[in-house]
């Protein structure tokens, strides 16, 4: 038997088409800011990328819009603010400026980072890249908890660049700062092999369907990783 975790079980969110996770996928760091939000019941959360963090840049609604109500399955009554700022093909520097320019109005706990595609489609320096991210983490932690997010899975993007050293890169960022990583290639990886969510290979006619279940399970995968943070 496959050691799995249903994502969220343990946390107590139930999900009528559960995606399903390895349990070591699930970063429990601490999220102080974000815990003593959730017990004044109210959680501010801003969300920093490219394209995937754009307000309506995907046809359905994105992950970034689908939080509040996972989390809100788990802590009945609380209030969740989630903002989003990004812009199309932003590098890592660009969203630290967006994100920046935003956190003296919106005053979030929880800062989501999402990072690298940019990078390894460019092929710009991974140690410049880290070097920034490190930069960013000790800016923004000053006021908010921080959470980097790496790439989505995608076989063309393994093909066309080498992200491997960019994911690398965000693993050790977050692990050099004590900050928690939100592994999406891997719960990606993890739902095409195993659990038919697989965006790639879809027949044209199931994508926009595939793509809201995603969001959805990204969502979800986001939700359980702040509970897990958020536990005394």
């Amino acid at each position: 038997m496959r050691a799995f975790l249903l994502l969220l079980a343990c946390c107590g969110i139930a999900v009528a088409n559960p995606c399903i996770v390895p349990a070591e996928m699930l970063d429990g760091t601490s999220l102080p800011r974000s815990r003593a939000a959730i017990e004044a019941r109210e959680l501010r959360v801003l969300v920093g990328g490219s394209a995937s963090a754009e307000p309506a840049a995907l046809g359905t609604a994105p992950y970034h819009a689908r939080i509040a109500a996972a989390l809100g399955e788990r802590y009945p009554g609380l209030v969740v603010r989630v903002e989003s700022r990004g812009r199309r093909g932003a590098s890592a520097a660009e969203v630290l400026a967006l994100i920046e320019r935003e956190m003296p109005a919106l005053r979030p706990h929880l800062v989501i980072w999402q990072t690298g595609t940019v990078e390894a489609a460019r092929n710009l320096d991974p140690g410049e890249f880290t070097d920034k991210l490190s930069e960013g983490i000790a800016r923004l932690r000053a006021h908010a908890d921080v959470m980097l997010m790496d790439p989505q899975f995608s076989r063309f993007m393994r093909a066309n660049a080498d992200i491997d050293r960019y994911r690398d890169a965000i693993r050790l960022a977050a692990a050099a700062e004590g900050i928690a990583l939100l592994r999406r290639w891997d719960w990606m990886r993890q739902w095409a092999d195993y659990d038919g969510l697989d965006l790639e290979r879809a027949p044209r006619e199931e994508r926009v369907a595939q793509l809201a279940r995603l969001q959805e399970c990204v969502a979800r995968g986001i939700a359980g990783q702040i509970v897990l943070g958020t536990r005394r």
